[in-house]
């Protein structure tokens, strides 16, 4: 009993080229009269009743104009307050040709249809415009060419569709599901007024009054033959039939069935009993939205029960009739013909108001229907309440009848499928209390006799519901797509509430055919087939349901194993889905991936970026492997370094594996920045990875020698020298232990050689660098020649020979070796000695290098560099905080001055 959306909407009728001016607005309670003007005339009229007719479009308003002025502002005024439909008619007197009119951009047709369609694409209008455009009948005279060009000019200007003029019965129903699909309510408001609606129906007092429509006067004659023809038949051809065919089909059912003499005194006029039907129909939900559950379904339910009544001879035969004479049964001799009507007209209310949801969606959404009903059988004792109502307006005569209301909402209930097994159960009792009477019931009391009349009734009402699955396949597969789309409805509902799936199986996949299939075939083998074979167990007058359920079984059969097949042929196919396999292989294929996996993680497996930054990939592609950050994790923990800057690791540093290194090099000749950020780049390379000097006999530093080259331009080096300084790093595996950060002590040339002469044995130093700042990084070749380094240790700083423990110098270890931005301040070691303390010991030139790398002054007082005294550039952003500790001397020769503890 929910109110219409059409009702709400608006129309606005161009009618332009009509030859006189018309500008007027009707309302459904006038409608336009039939006058002696022309034909164009004429027929808008008749398009302006058929808008307005309840049974029919069913606006509540219309706006006809020959004027486009006077349409666009009829817009401006209403269209931002209620949806509007906006029809365009081309007359005979606007277009003669219409290839012609296609191509005339003059025409007043075209021009409005666009400038319409400029403003709706342009947001102008705030409630939604729907534009149609309506065809002349010359136009149906002209050939296929020129109707095609004449549609695609109309579509291309902005009409949403093509009707003809006048409009016909599927005219009006293809308009108005246009209406219905652009005014879908949101979940939330799915069927919100229907509890209202009936509460309002309930306390109706209005007169009834006939309706001015009736199908049974519009069908043409032939119409009318094909659907008597096939009413009685169970090849019944509902999808094919328009919505006045089907409705002239539930007339001629019940008034054949109230040919009988038994049913005469419950006759009503045939007008009555079409506005009836009418009233019926308008409150069942257009099929554009709700798919199965709508008027089309009523009336093939009707049908199936009217092929049951013919079964079992309640309904005086057809002239048609092809079924053979049959000797009824004790049990069917029960229903009488007054049943035979109650059940027709229980079924053609028997879904009447259904939104499209079952009653799982109204309980999980707390809908009113459910609070109202106390989340039991819902939508069933909806619809009681609701056909009550239209029974009691447009057909009191059933009223008289002794329990006729008990009998319809009996029969309306069972089609609750949440009780289908109660009603099985009961109709397993009824088969062995018949086999214990053998099928003799003049021992049965009244009270057995009424308990199995209402079983029979409810189990046909209940088996007509669902007759679709029994129907030939071309009609029962027809049906299940139909169904399948209301199913994928009510999921896209469920999406949008975020609520779980109220659907057995959840929501279906249109695409998935074998889905589609194993779903008829269990529904048929859980539902369909048990319940039509107990019923013909009791009434095997219903043999041609059972014969039609056992070939579309086997169809269905035919199809899963073609599907399947293909499938695992590797064939295109329907993509899968939960509902198109079974149990068991979703089981063997979790079994599978179980045991295609490995039973532990390797330890070497690479770990996740830690790092936000983007990595800087190395040029050199033999280093490029040693970039990934969980390498760089590695090997912070194995060399006793934290992943933090400046912090080490609690763990004490472990001896690094070997790793073979570049062989000695000397400082590169181009005397360029990118041979110094080149170097850093390998730098970082081989402090992230696993270090492992080898030392070579009768070598200093062995094979582990490794020359950073770095360009300070304009820097004081304490020496003429304007090459790269070269910065030697050493490395030597011994004891872990902890030992003060040195720094190397700028000497002459001369020492230097001196030094290199000597090759005493030592002991490798770590001096790395900090990088703080990101440098772009270009690859280049060192050169084989090695040049003295300003920097190079003195005699009097050797480190101790082998055989003693040596120190290790941790240097300040960057873990952002990635080239990630970090703090431009250097963090201090607590180890770390002053700097401030070794001053007079030392030479100027590290001093400076060292407070540069510090960032402190040129005068040495810790005063922090001015920004524009260093020109900023992208190598030297990155050199900026470099780092080199000192080293204490020890009156005993040790480096350092805090020895290892295990060392003598």
């Amino acid at each position: 009993m929910e109110e219409n959306v059409e009702g709400r909407c608006g129309v606005v009728y161009f009618c332009g080229g009509l030859g006189e001016e018309i500008i007027q607005s009707y309302r459904n309670t006038s409608p336009p009269r039939e006058t002696g003007h022309a034909r164009h005339i004429d027929v808008v009229y008749r398009n302006v009743r058929a808008l307005l007719d309840e049974n029919q479009g069913g606006f509540d308003e219309v706006f006809v104009s020959s004027s486009a002025a006077e349409c666009h502002d009829r817009l401006e005024s209403h269209a931002n307050k209620v949806p509007t439909v906006v029809l365009v008619e081309l007359h005979d007197g606007a277009a003669k040709d219409a290839r012609l009119l296609a191509d005339n951009k003059q025409a007043a047709t075209f021009p409005f249809l666009r400038n319409l369609s400029a403003d709706i694409n342009g947001a102008r209008y705030q409630r939604p415009v729907m534009p149609f455009a309506l065809v002349s009948p010359s136009f149906h005279e002209e050939d296929v060419p020129a109707d095609a060009t004449f549609a695609a000019s109309c579509l291309e200007a902005g009409a949403l569709d093509i009707f003809h003029s006048p409009l016909n019965d599927e005219d009006l129903h293809r308009l108005v599901g246009h209406v219905k699909e652009a005014l879908r309510p949101a979940a939330r408001l799915v069927g919100s007024s229907m509890a209202q609606s009936l509460v309002t129906s309930i306390r109706s007092t209005t007169p009834n009054s006939s309706a001015r429509y009736r199908p049974d006067e519009s069908l043409s004659p032939a119409r009318r033959k094909v659907v008597e023809d096939n009413v009685g038949k169970w090849h019944f051809p509902a999808q094919t039939f328009t919505m006045d065919e089907l409705t002239y089909a539930a007339m001629f059912m019940l008034e054949h069935m109230l040919q009988l003499p038994d049913l005469r005194f419950y006759s009503i006029p045939r007008a009555e009993l079409m506005t009836f039907l009418l009233a019926t129909r308008r409150q069942y939900k257009h099929q554009r939205e709700v798919h199965y559950h709508n008027w089309r379904h009523a009336v093939d339910v009707t049908q199936s029960i009217y092929c049951f009544l013919l079964d079992v001879r309640l309904c005086p035969p057809l002239a048609n009739d092809t079924r053979e004479p049959r000797q009824l049964n004790a049990v069917e001799g029960l229903l009488t013909p007054l049943d035979g009507l109650i059940l027709l007209v229980s079924a053609i209310g028997h879904d009447v108001g259904h939104p499209g949801v079952n009653n799982a969606f109204l309980t999980a959404c707390n809908h009113p229907l459910a609070q109202m009903y106390n989340d039991k059988s819902v939508l069933e004792n909806y619809h009681c309440a609701a056909y009550s109502q239209l029974l009691r307006r447009h057909w009191p005569a059933l009223g008289n009848i002794s329990g006729f209301r008990t009998t319809m909402i009996s029969t309306i209930l069972a089609t609750d499928m949440q009780r289908h097994f109660e009603y099985m159960s009961g109709l397993g009792e009824l088969k062995r209390k018949i086999e214990g009477s053998e099928n003799d019931l003049s021992n049965w009391n009244d009270k057995d006799r009424e308990q199995a009349r209402e079983l029979m009734m409810a189990l046909l009402m209940k088996g007509a519901d669902i007759s679709n699955v029994a129907r030939p396949f071309d009609l029962s597969s027809e049906w299940a797509r139909t169904l399948m789309n209301e199913f994928a409805r009510q999921g896209e509902l469920e999406a949008e509430l975020g609520i779980p799936t109220c659907l057995f199986g959840g929501p279906p996949n249109k695409e998935d055919i074998l889905a589609a299939a194993q779903s008829q075939k269990g529904f048929m083998n859980l539902f369909g087939i048990p319940l039509f074979s107990g019923m013909t167990d009791v009434m095997p007058s219903l043999s041609c349901a059972i014969r039609e359920l056992e070939q579309n079984t086997a169809i269905w059969e035919e199809k899963i194993t073609k599907e399947k097949q293909k499938r695992n042929s590797g064939g295109e196919s329907s993509p899968l889905t939960f509902s198109s396999v079974s149990k068991k292989e979703v089981d063997e294929a979790k079994l599978q991936k179980r045991q295609s996996e490995p039973l532990a993680v390797p330890e070497d497996a690479p770990g996740l970026p830690t790092s936000s930054t983007k990595r800087q990939t190395a040029v050199d592609s033999a280093l490029s492997p040693r970039q990934h950050p969980a390498h760089s994790q590695r090997q912070h923990l194995t060399l006793g370094l934290a992943t933090q800057d400046g912090h080490r690791s609690s763990l004490p540093p472990m001896p690094p594996p070997a790793l073979p290194l570049s062989p000695n090099g000397g400082a590169s000749r181009r005397s360029s920045k990118d041979v110094a950020l080149d170097s850093i780049q390998q730098l970082s390379a081989y402090a992230q990875s696993s270090m492992s000097p080898t030392i070579s006999s009768g070598s200093r530093r062995g094979s582990a020698d490794w020359q950073v080259h770095q360009n300070y331009p304009g820097s004081r080096r304490g020496s003429k020298d304007e090459s790269l300084t070269t910065i030697l790093v050493t490395s030597q595996s011994g004891s872990p232990g902890r030992g003060p950060a040195g720094s190397p002590i700028k000497q002459s040339r001369k020492r230097q050689g001196t030094a290199q002469s000597q090759k005493p044995d030592a002991v490798s130093r770590y001096s790395v660098p900090s990088s703080t700042s990101r440098s772009h990084t270009t690859s280049s070749a060192t050169a084989n020649t090695t040049q003295p380094s300003s920097l190079a240790p003195t005699d009097d700083e050797r480190t101790p020979p082998a055989s003693e423990d040596p120190f290790v110098v941790p240097g300040n270890w960057p873990s952002d070796l990635d080239g990630a931005q970090r703090s431009a301040d250097p963090v201090k070691h607590p180890s770390t000695p002053d700097l401030s303390t070794s001053r007079a010991a030392k030479s100027d030139s590290p001093r400076i290098i060292a407070r540069m790398a510090s960032g402190e002054g040129d005068d040495g007082r810790g005063t922090p560099r001015k920004e524009h005294a260093i020109r900023e550039s992208r190598s030297r952003s990155r050199l900026r905080n470099l780092k080199f500790w000192k080293k204490k001397r020890d009156p005993s020769g040790v480096e350092g001055g805090v020895t290892d503890p295990g060392s003598p």
